[in-house]
């Protein structure tokens, strides 16, 4: 999508492959993308799901591809852009969608195109996959680097549901390419960013030095965030959902009373029975979940409850791969290690001093299965138990 500093790709031979000998070929389902196109100033269109399917519905480019992924999108909200038909190469050179235009001989502003978090390597070309996600971006390119200098924001961590006035953590990170040169095809790393605002419906806060913002939701219900900086392309909105207690909000069960007790965690009530005088709860993975290796947790957060003096919080993290081997993550060198296989084989680690403890780990995680254990320890060496669900989350990465 990029505007003219590209050379025009050579796409009349792609389109032949999607011909059959006496017509078109008969429609077929392809897979379900998201799109999302950031203004200068506004989300010109939110993130939108379609599914791909052949005949191609943009001439000249792949039924699979970014662009014909746009293309869909923009329809989907009766909307229209110009399909990059500059100097006939259709896919490459476009200049308006939705009303805003941006023509790079004029004012040195463009779109910017990223696939997965990833720098794209031009609408017709890049193909798509299951679940992949097309961002586009309107930036400013000064020359001569033509280096993109709006970059995305990401948010992870997100948990499905939140107690409500209980502090959670999310992760921010910013896609960086190589400061002042036009990247190449698949490049983008994420960094921890801070000053990053997480806001929405009232509710705020602010990412520190290592990326992380811990917020507070008090109002029940489905709350919309996302994440901002001057400068910088907003994060997609995303949801969390609200409860307190089981009021009936987020699959919990309406009781009808002020509090009740979720997997050993007392909520919405002031003081823990003595039955659950120290607890923890993992607030930042999903129990069962199947993570993209792509979209791998990389931020470990949550509580602990207690009434007690708290000593620390440990975390362990112990992983089965593809081939069957074990091993734990050890929270000082920053790496696996080998182990036996088995959870309680591995060895925890401190993550936190505090009640609301997270962890950013060093890099994505690797395919394989996990076992994520948190528990509090309080004077005296007590600690808390586990309980699946909650203080232990078993997830995939595939």
């Amino acid at each position: 999508m990029h505007t003219s500093r590209r050379k025009p790709a050579l796409v009349g031979v792609i389109s032949g492959v999607l011909l059959l000998v006496g017509g078109v070929a008969p429609a077929l389902a392809g897979p379900t993308v998201n799109v999302r196109v950031e203004g200068e100033s506004a989300t010109l269109l939110p993130l939108t799901s379609v599914t791909l399917s052949a005949p191609e519905p943009v001439s000249g480019c792949p039924a699979d591809s970014a662009n014909a992924a746009i293309n869909l999108a923009v329809e989907s909200v009766k909307g229209s852009w110009d399909h990059g038909d500059e100097m006939g190469a259709k896919g490459d050179f476009t200049e308006t969608i939705l009303g805003e235009t941006h023509i790079f001989e004029q004012t040195e502003t463009t779109w910017d195109v990223w696939i997965d978090d990833k720098w794209g390597g031009g609408i017709c070309e890049d193909i798509l996959s299951e679940g992949d996600e097309v961002l586009v971006v309107a930036d400013y390119d000064p020359q001569p680097a033509y280096a993109p200098t709006r970059l995305p924001l990401v948010v992870s961590g997100v948990p499905t549901s939140v107690q409500a006035g209980v502090p959670f953590a999310l992760q921010i990170d910013k896609i960086h390419t190589r400061a002042g040169e036009f990247p190449a095809e698949g490049e983008g790393t994420p960094e921890p960013e801070a000053g990053v605002t997480i806001s929405g419906n009232g509710a705020s806060a602010e990412s520190s030095a290592s990326g992380v913002a811990t917020l507070t939701l008090t109002s029940t219900g489905t709350e919309t965030l996302r994440a901002t900086k001057s400068g910088d392309a907003p994060s997609a909105s995303f949801t969390v959902c609200v409860h307190n207690g089981n009021d009936g909000n987020c699959g919990t069960s309406n009781t009808g009373s002020g509090g009740t007790t979720s997997g050993g965690i007392t909520l919405g009530t002031s003081t823990p029975s003595s039955s659950t005088a120290i607890t923890a709860r993992i607030s930042s993975l999903l129990d069962g979940h199947v993570y993209a290796r792509r979209k791998a947790p990389r931020i470990l957060s949550g509580a602990v409850t207690t009434t007690a003096p708290l000593e620390e919080v440990e975390l362990r993290l112990t992983r089965r791969g593809p081939k069957g081997r074990c091993s734990y993550f050890d929270g000082v060198t920053g790496r696996f290690h080998t182990m036996r296989c088995g959870a309680a084989n591995g060895k925890y680690f401190k993550a936190s001093n505090q009640k609301l403890f997270s962890y950013l780990l060093p890099e994505t995680l690797a395919p394989g299965r996990y076992v994520l254990d948190a528990q509090g320890v309080g004077a005296g060496g007590h600690t808390s138990s586990l309980e699946r669900g909650t203080s232990r989350i078993v997830f995939y990465v595939k």
